[in-house]
């Protein structure tokens, strides 16, 4: 998002070399203060908004797991009633509810990573803030103190506005980034489960659906002889 890089650009620049290199080191400290205390507000809010967009994949991290775990339930069903065109089927949407629920767990851990990064560098920057609003006081020492009001619309030394190309071009190049990772990102998570409970016949056997069905006979067969009486006990109890 561009709030993270402009965050990371303003930590990242070199306040003393920028302010001996300036032709008013005044004005530009000024313009510098406000770059990061806009930057802090919008790392502030983009925080807030990765949060809430951790909670909703937690949301839907559960949802999937309780869809994931219906698929395997009737896929046991439609084994237990041998029925294995049913139990590929159920199957082969459990395989792609797990792998929507993989891209959710990817993600969760992606923004997780990106708001630790970002706590960390508005905390850098809280300091940075304040250690150019020192800088800005000794500046003043010794100069009489007049009323001043923000222009908007200032004008920038040669030195500033290089600044300001150089974010605008950071913050589109990664707009386009984000841009690109929601489309993919909405072709993992987002959609619905083919209909292959109501098409159990259409395709190729697919070799994992195939493993996990005879594994899955396999627990079945076994759970069933665990609970069938031994009929050599049986004939041994009636001969008694």
């Amino acid at each position: 998002m561009g709030a993270f890089t402009r965050l990371r650009y303003v930590i990242a620049a070199n306040v003393n070399s920028l302010i001996e290199k300036a032709e008013d080191p005044e004005k530009l400290l000024r313009a510098l203060i406000r770059e990061m205390e806009d930057a802090s507000e919008e790392a502030r809010a983009a925080c807030a908004e990765l949060l809430a967009e951790q909670q909703r994949l937690a949301r839907l991290d559960g949802q999937l797991s309780e869809e994931i775990d219906q698929w395997r339930g009737r896929a046991e069903k439609a084994v237990v009633e041998d029925r294995d065109d049913l139990a590929r089927a159920a199957l082969k949407a459990k395989a792609e509810l797990s792998s929507r629920h993989q891209a959710v767990t990817d993600e969760q851990q992606r923004i997780a990573e990106r708001v630790t990064q970002m706590e960390t560098d508005m905390v850098t920057l809280k300091t940075k803030l304040a250690d150019a609003k020192v800088k800005l006081k000794g500046l003043n020492a010794g100069k009489s103190v007049h009323s001043v009001s923000a222009q908007t619309a200032e004008k920038l030394t040669p030195g500033e506005r290089k600044i300001r190309r150089a974010m605008g071009r950071f913050d589109r190049l990664q707009s386009q980034v984000d841009n690109l990772e929601a489309r993919v990102r909405s072709y993992e998570v987002g959609g619905t489960v083919t209909s292959a409970w109501n098409d159990s016949t259409a395709g190729t056997p697919d070799p994992v659906i195939e493993e996990e069905l005879a594994a899955m006979k396999q627990r079945i067969s076994g759970a069933k002889a665990e609970k069938s009486p031994d009929p050599a006990a049986q004939d041994s109890t009636g001969a008694a």
